[in-house]
């Protein structure tokens, strides 16, 4: 049989019961213990100013025995020189409660008991009085010590327990009280599902834990909306764009069926056919590069990457592409601009961001690819004089399949530029947009950098 976990609130109040349970013991014994070594302090004192009572009285008889009793009060005393009693007072003759003061406990103090049971504290001293060595023993009644430790001993014993049960009911209900936004926020959570995800939890004390909480949990739910308002327009834009050839080779299938077809027709309709294959195939390989790029996060996957060498490496594979359109494609840099990352993925968002620059950037136009030390961190800065970015554009020229609405070129799938994006964050670096004043557009990467290192000398690459 498997014990239900207790709650929060029960277990804080049996923490707090405990503490303050074990906090009023102690405090009970310091207090029962300070009382009683009072007391017994009193007590020696009180036999000790007995001591000298009986001392002064002693000092001003006359040499010689002198009356019983003849000291005044309740002093209880008895005074002997060798085995004979010399003096003692009335108190001592009517208690009648002092043994023989020659039996145990032996020493100049103990308890002693009279025949009806009652405590005394007894003190014996030696005086020399007029050339006589006498032995004086004093007595005091210890009973009333002994009540007042007793009656505090039970209050104490009966205060505890009463106390520890209070205080513990209100630590319930405090704990219960407290704990009550956190109650509202998990039957809140429970509520929210994905088709809900705009509702936030309840954040009824800002200023405290659980607001802070709350606000957490609410910001995080505010980036799961985010994320599933983005994967529904994926999934929304994706369909579209596959519907697109998907219609149409469809259409070009049917009214190919509808009616004999020369050869020449039919080497038309499968041209036609495989140029939608492959616009489908360049769409699927571009969202499987995206997948690739989000799961090469990893911190073992990176390494130290000489940012010099990749841009030219990039350089090398897009050259051709730049030449075709009567484009120059340099690079400026300083040697080396080393960066944590890993290479083939941010080679693959390099040649993403050249690609882009090399489609909008007309013919004869100038794409220069730089690289820097700034600080902490490494740079590549890809840089065009093409006709730039429209204001409305911007915000949105990162997300996936996104193109913008003065790009009406064929061809167009709306994904390098969200491939470079995530490239570059999986590494854990920026990548950033910077319309120029003039002409074109600066695509600048940020990523970390292992170690400063400089070097004044720049070379230009063409």
């Amino acid at each position: 049989m498997t014990c239900r976990p207790l709650s929060i609130r029960v277990r804080l109040t049996l923490w707090y019961s405990a503490a303050l349970l074990l906090l009023l013991s102690c405090v009970a014994v310091g207090v029962y213990l300070l009382v009683r070594v009072r007391l017994e302090r009193a007590l020696v004192a009180q036999l000790d100013h007995d001591i000298e009572a009986v001392a002064t009285v002693l000092a001003a008889e006359p040499q010689g025995e002198g009356p019983a009793g003849h000291l005044p009060g309740d002093v209880l005393f008895l005074v002997n020189e060798a085995e004979r009693v010399v003096y003692h007072s009335n108190g001592w003759c009517r208690a009648r409660c002092i043994q023989n003061v020659n039996e145990p406990p032996i020493g100049e103090t103990g308890v002693w008991h009279s025949r009806q049971g009652t405590a005394y504290r007894v003190k014996i001293a030696l005086l020399l009085v007029h050339g006589r060595t006498l032995r004086v023993t004093v007595a005091e009644d210890v009973s009333l010590m002994n009540d007042t430790l007793s009656a505090l001993l039970r209050i104490l014993l009966l205060s505890i327990p009463g106390v520890a049960t209070l205080c513990g009911a209100g630590g319930y209900f405090l704990a219960r009280r407290a704990l009550t936004p956190i109650s509202q926020m998990a039957a809140k959570a429970r509520a929210i599902t994905a088709d809900s995800l705009s509702e936030r939890l309840p954040v009824t004390t800002p200023g405290d834990e659980l607001g802070s909480m709350a606000a957490v949990f609410n910001e995080t739910l505010g980036r799961l909306e985010s994320s599933f308002a983005r994967l529904r327009a994926f999934t929304s834009n994706v369909s579209h764009e596959l519907r697109t050839p998907l219609t149409a080779m469809r259409s070009v299938g049917e009214a190919a069926l509808r009616r004999p077809l020369s050869d020449a027709e039919m080497r038309d309709v499968v041209g036609s056919m495989l140029e939608e294959v492959t616009r489908l195939t360049a769409m699927v390989e571009c969202m499987l590069t995206l997948a690739r790029t989000e799961r090469a996060g990893s911190a073992e996957a990176r390494g130290d990457v000489d940012l010099v060498e990749l841009a030219r490496s990039a350089i090398g594979l897009v050259q051709v592409l730049a030449e075709d359109k009567g484009q120059a494609l340099s690079l400026e840099a300083s040697t080396p601009v080393i960066a944590r990352g890993d290479g083939p993925t941010l080679t693959q968002a390099v040649m993403n961001l050249l690609d882009n620059a090399i489609r909008y950037t007309p013919a004869g136009g100038h794409i220069t690819v730089r690289t820097r030390r700034n600080g902490e961190s490494a740079v590549l800065e890809v840089e065009d004089d093409g006709p730039g970015i429209a204001p409305e554009d911007r915000p949105l020229i990162f997300e996936r399949l996104y193109v913008a609405r003065s790009d009406s070129r064929p061809g167009r799938t709306g994904l390098g530029l969200a491939i470079a994006r995530s490239a570059v964050e999986a590494q854990g670096g920026r990548l950033e947009l910077e319309p120029l004043s003039g002409r074109g557009s600066r695509f600048r990467i940020v990523l970390a950098a292992p170690a400063a290192r400089t070097d004044r000398r720049s070379r230009r690459y063409c």
